[in-house]
């Protein structure tokens, strides 16, 4: 089972967005102007402004600071509500010095979104307004771009590896907090919290997944944030087998006397594969059935078994196995008829 402890690779000093904003900009404009960041953009924070116009002749401004790394690349990007006259401008100041803008003043123009390269880690200014201090409603976006990390791995790297299709248990803790809100996601399949410090990561396809880590204070802003690549790899998989059965045809009685399930292993496998879990059932569905949670026939199997009469349709299915790794994987469902006893009858000639 994989451990990654979380370092600090960034910094960020975050605020509470100021004032309340209505329902749009709390949920369906963050996740537009997310979506909008790009594909290589990490969603680091947000920043939520709406203002009804001017006050008293001046124009509104809402400001943010926040703590840039030197060597990193920034993505700022906005987006505007429907149903306001304003449109939102968004500023990177240092200091005094303004080093970044979604408002082209020579052009008297805006624009969706800029990429700051940060040559000095310091204390930034987030400065958000509306043009003209006409009403308006938007959400900021903060992303983080690290394209030499995510798309160009080092080919002396020596990657951890992960399983395509199969639950992969990781361990994912704070150092300093043993009861810190962590946040992760994944760009090939899907993670999952289990107990404790465990996920599980469940990859789709073969060749490489970054998992992304946030760790957040208690009043839900960023504090610290990592990311690690790992290779996806293809698992061998077994086969599951059971006494009895001849073609798609089953002997009850001599399953239930094996009272269990059985591997079958290529060659060139090696045997440490153990059925954890299955279900019994006779109907062709994913939730349907009576479970065992190893690879032996439970008590209520076996009762339900004896009383299924031949021609009934028996499906073993959610069959789980376990590698010695614990990396849990599905196999193949069986499906078979139970079979008819005939009787010989024996006819004595005089």
């Amino acid at each position: 089972m994989k451990h990654i402890g979380i370092l600090c690779l960034i910094a960020v000093c975050l605020c509470l967005c100021r004032g309340q904003a209505n329902a749009q900009c709390d949920n369906t404009l963050v996740d537009r102007a997310v979506s909008q960041s790009g594909a290589n953009a990490v969603y680091l924070r947000e920043f939520k402004v709406k203002f009804d116009g001017l006050e008293r002749g001046k124009i509104p401004l809402a400001r943010y600071p926040v703590l840039l790394s030197k060597n990193m690349t920034y993505r700022f990007n906005v987006s505007d509500a429907e149903g306001f006259e304003g449109k939102v401008i968004l500023q990177l100041y240092l200091k005094d010095k303004l080093v970044g803008s979604t408002f082209d003043e020579k052009k008297n123009t805006g624009r969706q979104r800029f990429d700051f390269k940060c040559d000095k880690a310091a204390t930034y200014e987030v400065v958000m307004s509306f043009h003209e201090g006409k009403p308006g409603c938007a959400v900021g976006i903060l992303s983080m771009l690290s394209e030499k990390d995510i798309v160009a791995d080092d080919e002396n790297e020596e990657l951890d590896i992960l399983y395509a299709n199969a639950d992969n248990p990781i361990v994912i803790y704070d150092d300093e907090d043993d009861f810190a809100d962590i946040d992760v996601a994944i760009d090939n399949g899907s993670v999952a919290r289990a107990e404790g410090a465990n996920y599980i990561v469940h990859p789709q396809t073969t060749g490489t997944a970054l998992l992304t880590i946030r760790v957040l204070n208690r009043n839900g802003t960023l504090r610290e944030f990592k990311q690690k690549r790992f290779a996806v790899l293809a698992l061998d998989r077994p086969y599951a087998t059971v006494r009895g059965a001849i073609g798609n045809r089953i002997d009850k009685e001599e399953f239930i006397r094996s009272g269990r399930l059985d591997l079958w292993f290529s060659e060139s496998m090696k045997c440490n594969y153990r059925v954890v879990s299955f279900t019994l059932s006779d109907k062709d569905d994913l939730i349907s059935g009576i479970s065992s949670t190893s690879s032996g026939l439970s008590g209520s199997q076996k009762e339900w078994l004896k009383s299924r009469p031949a021609g009934t349709r028996l499906y073993i299915k959610n069959i789980k196995v376990r590698t010695s790794g614990y990396v849990v994987i599905d196999l193949t469902p069986l499906e078979f008829e139970i079979k008819y006893f005939t009787t010989l009858n024996t006819y004595n000639i005089y």
